[in-house]
């Protein structure tokens, strides 16, 4: 059977898809669900228009992350922390302190999972980590730890 998908089912199964499933699938799960409708001809074209919306949001969402990107890439950030006399830190800075300091900088919101930081920073010094808004929107900014002995 021919369906017309309303929401995300899985990952292969997006809104907006048009796709042959099985009787009993579309029967059973998807229909009684409102995941999906048969595929009929005013179906079909509610999911162009869904494919069609999407599209344009997945691009205009794509030149947002592109200038964002340009705006931070090069920018400093410092972090002062108690430390011992060798150089490293009580705590950490983690990838939420590097997105949060850079919120109050650019006065964007910036989620921490776009911050490309394997681990938390523990020493004194100067880092330079990667800002991965989408694989060709990537911005490289300076982290400046210092440290303050008691």
């Amino acid at each position: 059977m021919k369906v017309v998908f309303l929401e995300d089912v899985s990952a292969k199964e997006k809104k907006g898809d048009i796709k042959e499933v099985s009787d009993g699938y579309a029967r059973h799960y998807l229909l009684p669900k409102g995941l999906a409708l048969p595929a009929t001809a005013a179906a079909v074209k509610t999911a162009e228009k869904l494919v069609g919306d999407r599209e344009r949001k997945r691009a205009r969402l794509h030149d947002e992350y592109v200038e964002l990107a340009g705006q931070i890439n090069g920018k400093e950030l410092r972090f002062k922390g108690k430390s011992s006399a060798r150089g490293t830190l009580h705590g950490s800075i983690t990838s939420a302190d590097i997105a949060d300091r850079l919120s109050d900088l650019i006065n964007v919101d910036i989620d921490k999972k776009k911050i490309a930081l394997k681990n938390s920073l523990h020493k004194v010094g100067e880092y330079e980590v990667e800002v991965v808004f989408a694989r060709d929107a990537v911005a490289k900014i300076k982290v400046i730890v210092e440290g303050l002995t008691d």
